[in-house]
């Protein structure tokens, strides 16, 4: 689902939580849109920190989702995972903040979408929800000879991002 779609629905289910919730719908709101950050991290990490451009992130994750039936496609997204969802539950149930439980809330939301996204689009196991789940897939994955990273330094390269030699080189030995 595109962040607009995220801004768009989530804005429509704050809305609906103002009346009853005031502040805390906005911070719902946020956590529904702002979870997404973990994508910008992924591809600031797989560039190396070399390019640090919203457009080519924007370009990277279309080309990925474009190649979402690609053997050897696992992709992680860390804050889109149990253990950090789970966290954010139990940090904020722990510290009984409503603020926590309305970022927790907004989390979960936009996994629902996220979820019903990819199951109509047929491609629910493209992601990983957990990292256990990713570190179990992705052993599975290197002993039939496909490896995760391959996909995504290839898209870095078709969407324009300037990466070394050594670095491209490594992947495809």
């Amino acid at each position: 689902m595109t962040l607009k779609h995220h801004i768009i629905y989530g804005g429509i289910a704050s809305l609906c939580l103002f009346p009853k919730f005031g502040f805390l719908s906005g911070v719902f709101w946020a956590a529904s849109v702002l979870i997404d950050v973990d994508h910008y991290i992924d591809f600031l990490y797989r560039n190396h920190f070399t390019n640090f451009s919203f457009k080519k992130m924007f370009a990277y994750c279309n080309i990925i989702i474009g190649w979402n039936t690609r053997p050897g496609l696992l992709g992680l997204s860390i804050f889109h995972t149990i253990e950090v969802i789970g966290g954010t539950y139990f940090i904020s149930t722990r510290m009984n903040s409503d603020i926590g439980k309305a970022a927790f809330l907004g989390m979960v939301f936009h996994m629902l979408l996220d979820v019903l996204y990819l199951s109509k689009r047929r491609i629910l196991f493209c992601r990983v929800f957990s990292f256990l789940e990713y570190f179990i897939r992705k052993k599975i994955m290197l002993k039939n000879d496909l490896s995760p990273d391959v996909i995504f330094e290839e898209a870095l390269i078709v969407a324009g991002v300037n990466m070394s030699t050594t670095n491209t080189q490594r992947y495809k030995t």
